[in-house]
């Protein structure tokens, strides 16, 4: 009986040892942590990041409800939440990531990236927990050489279907527009004449509905053509 107690105290050690752990690795992380239970609706946890990131209470007395984080929100970003409670519950293997910019506790917006997944989800018993892991995008970043080809794969990504109705060779010659490029240079690089990029460009302004150049350059700047 003893040493069916003193394994059971000695297990009780190492779980509150590995507990402890496993906290103090959480707090360190620069990423917040929320555990969010969307049946209460209310935050179930929150690591101490949170407090360093956005400047607000979260002390164990203070009692954060979905409404408080949403509040937060810039008021164009927050319709989010709901799409991401939609996702998740319709695709709980999945995860749901997104930029969206929260308010500071000083007034001023930081721009957050989160990656949101089902923590425990059980319908029956109206269980509906979600993991959300952000990262503080506003402040600056130490190796950002890649910043712009990221930002250039995942813009064309997105804008597939726009960027569809216009061919390939209409592609290469808007990118070396909005790289600079004068019609005779853009020519000269392409290896074809002054007329056939004219062309281009006139088709272009047809299928995307633009009136001129500086539309064009525009779009691919936004559509990660430059």
């Amino acid at each position: 009986m003893q040493d069916s107690e003193g394994k059971l105290l000695e297990r009780y050690m190492e779980l509150q040892h590995e507990l402890g752990f496993h906290e103090q690795m959480m707090n360190q992380l620069d990423a917040i942590v929320l555990i969010l239970d969307i049946i209460t609706p209310r935050v179930v946890y929150v690591n101490d990041c949170y407090a360093r990131v956005t400047g607000y209470d979260t002390s164990p007395e203070k009692d954060i409800s979905l409404q408080d984080i949403k509040n937060v929100y810039h008021p164009d970003d927050q319709s989010f939440l709901k799409e991401m409670q939609h996702f998740l519950l319709n695709n709980p293997q999945k995860s749901y990531s997104v930029f969206y910019r929260f308010r500071h506790a000083e007034g001023h917006y930081i721009w957050v990236y989160s990656i949101c997944s089902v923590f425990r989800l059980e319908p029956d018993n109206d269980v509906f927990e979600i993991l959300s892991v952000s990262l503080d995008f506003s402040g600056p970043i130490n190796y950002a050489r890649n910043l712009k080809p990221f930002t250039r794969e995942k813009l064309r990504h997105l804008n597939h279907s726009a960027l569809r109705k216009i061919s390939r060779r209409e592609q290469e010659v808007l990118s070396l527009f909005a790289q600079g490029l004068t019609t005779p240079e853009v020519a000269e690089k392409l290896e074809i004449s002054h007329h056939t990029v004219n062309n281009h460009r006139k088709n272009m302004l047809r299928k995307l509905e633009l009136k001129n150049l500086a539309a064009l350059v525009t779009f691919a700047v936004e559509h990660g053509l430059d």
